[in-house]
């Protein structure tokens, strides 16, 4: 079976070889390695993605034996210019490479979208790696017995104008005694709007204890309360979302003041300067779960693929309640997965 080497490897030794030989050599291995010349007589090449055994960072490749070749074709080269001239390193190949998929290229243009497939590759990992990170850290923190206070918050906003906020509804869970606290406010100033043409009206369903009209910033007032407390108690808070970044927003434009680590002397607008420990984005830790992270289903798509009862979503209490049960039963996921 043919060995598979990293063509950065052979780019950069081959490089760093002959630059260090003089001008002419150093400009002819870089012309060497110009797409344009590559192909210039109707040349056919095999690229290979394949993924690194050790790191999982993806790599274009080439067989060793389509290597031996172009460092033959190259030593003919080199030994053009001046017969005095060292024949190529062979690259040294440390890697071991699995799941190469093959590209059959022959210009330019699909040489370079291999790289760039290549790129794009290496990005979705990361963003997995991370995704996996974030879903044991989450994991840690929403362990009972736990050190800080969960806080999930949804925001529903009128369909119409998203710059008018119907409902905020956030749940807290007490990690120390796995006890949930839910709260649900209806903004009095649009009492008189609803939706219901794009998404449910669900606004006076809230099924986890009384919703209270009042005001925005009465609703946010009680918000920060809460906030507060976790802060004084735990030295920190903990947000919980389903897709939080839209809620998160919401409460940037009502200029939502988020507690410091001394509340009310270091509050700010910046949510990265408060006293937050971390967001856990639940969309986010069920693509890790699933090892995709592309379009993450609903809240209420997510709770059914893991049987979990629900009703009454788009109702911001009820969705910041089901969201906190969705997070524990990723938890419950990932133990399983580890047992």
């Amino acid at each position: 079976m043919d060995s598979y080497i990293a063509w950065k490897a052979i780019q950069d030794t081959w490089t760093k070889q002959y630059q260090a030989l003089g001008r002419t050599p150093s400009l002819a291995v870089q012309a060497f390695f110009d797409a344009r010349n590559l192909f210039s007589r109707g040349q056919t090449l095999l690229l290979y993605q394949a993924k690194e055994t050790t790191t999982g960072e993806y790599h274009v490749c080439i067989p060793s034996t389509t290597c031996d070749n172009l460092r033959q074709t190259l030593t003919k080269l080199m030994q053009q210019l001046d017969p005095g001239l060292p024949i190529p390193e062979w690259p040294s190949a440390t890697c071991s490479y699995m799941e190469p998929i093959e590209f059959r290229v022959s210009d330019k243009n699909s040489f370079q979208r291999v790289f760039k497939k290549t790129k794009k590759a290496n990005a979705t990992a990361t963003k997995l790696r991370e995704a996996h990170e974030a879903w044991r850290y989450a994991a840690e923190l929403a362990r009972s017995p736990g050190e800080y206070v969960l806080c999930s918050i949804d925001i529903e906003a009128w369909e119409q104008d998203h710059s008018i906020l119907l409902e905020i509804g956030w749940t807290l869970c007490d990690t120390r005694t796995d006890r949930y606290m839910d709260q649900h406010y209806l903004i009095s100033s649009y009492r008189h709007l609803s939706n219901g043409r794009y998404v449910d009206d669900q606004k006076l369903r809230f099924g986890f204890g009384t919703s209270v009209w009042c005001t925005l910033p009465q609703a946010l007032a009680e918000l920060k309360k809460d906030l507060d407390w976790c802060v004084k108690r735990d030295g920190g808070f903990v947000l919980v979302g389903h897709g939080l970044d839209s809620d998160l927003k919401y409460l940037r434009q009502a200029k939502f003041l988020w507690p410091g680590r001394h509340p009310g002397v270091d509050d700010t607008l910046d949510i990265e300067q408060s006293a937050l420990i971390t967001i856990i984005n639940t969309d986010i830790l069920y693509g890790a779960s699933i090892n995709d992270l592309h379009n993450p289903p609903s809240l209420g798509r997510t709770l059914a693929l893991f049987d979990v009862d629900h009703w009454c979503l788009h109702n911001a209490g009820n969705d910041a309640h089901y969201t906190m049960v969705l997070l524990k039963a990723l938890v419950a996921k990932l133990d399983d997965t580890m047992n």
